[in-house]
């Protein structure tokens, strides 16, 4: 287990939960929580028995996005440089990018607000799994900044280049049945049955090949960067580690004595 008062970890049966634990400021985007999930991230990054993580807040609250107080504390003063803001954006781009990366299955799972970084934290799962009562909202334009933490980045990719302008420029929520018909999110649940579904979710993906979903997960990340020579390249030298492996091996011997594969969706 790894804890503190913004959040929490505990890994059970290699499945990793983190759970935001302040729902009194909406799991605010502080930067303690910053430093707890960079480190977090950093601890997953280095073991081998997790082979999923679920994020999640409580309270009903996924995160209310940015410190507001802290902000107006950390504002520059008159005639002053704002590089510490660059700074500070930098930092926090280096662990979401390694978050996004992780090469295991991230699924969130949002009920209640996503928004500012919060839904740009959203963004970084594999899946997002959300309640009837989420919204996920850019709020960023409200206070006269530009979405960050790789929002201008992902959005596009995830709905389309007009779309995510639209709704990025108004800075207006987008509610759970639209966020599902947008592709924001995976799909909808009770919010009383959210976490469950997150960790069956998380459960079954972790009967396939840990390598395999690496080397997907890694390359599909970049599949909208690549030409299509580049990402052809990257397959084939995925697809020799992979038959390389034990698991591969023994997914084809089973195969060819008409046994039950270990990873079977339908099953």
């Amino acid at each position: 287990m790894s804890e503190s008062k913004v959040a929490e970890m505990i890994v059970e049966d290699g499945i990793a939960t983190i759970t935001m634990t302040r729902p009194d400021r909406r799991n605010a985007f502080t930067q303690e929580l910053q430093d707890y999930l960079s480190n977090v991230v950093s601890e997953i990054t280095r073991r081998d028995d997790i082979d999923a993580v679920v994020l999640t807040g409580s309270g009903g609250c996924f995160s209310g996005g940015g410190d507001i107080k802290g902000m107006l504390k950390n504002q520059p003063k008159d005639g002053q440089p704002g590089a510490d803001y660059r700074k500070r954006i930098y930092a926090i781009n280096d662990w979401i990018q390694r978050l996004r990366n992780l090469e295991v299955p991230v699924i969130a799972a949002v009920d209640g607000a996503a928004y500012g970084g919060g839904f740009a934290l959203a963004l970084c799962a594999d899946f997002v799994l959300c309640s009837p009562t989420a919204r996920f909202c850019s709020v960023f334009c409200r206070i006269g900044a530009v979405p960050d933490c790789g929002i201008m980045y992902v959005l596009p990719r995830m709905i389309g280049m007009q779309r995510a302008k639209e709704i990025m420029y108004t800075g207006r929520p987008v509610f759970a049945e639209e966020a599902k018909e947008i592709g924001i999110a995976f799909a909808v649940h009770p919010a009383d049955e959210l976490l469950d579904a997150a960790m069956t979710l998380a459960k079954r993906l972790q009967l396939a090949s840990r390598k395999s979903l690496a080397l997907t997960k890694r390359i599909t990340n970049q599949s909208l960067d690549l030409d299509s020579q580049s990402l052809l390249e990257m397959e084939a030298a995925a697809q020799e580690i992979c038959f390389n492996t034990d698991y591969n091996r023994d997914a084809v011997a089973r195969f060819t004595r008409k046994e039950p594969l270990l990873f079977n969706w339908e099953s």
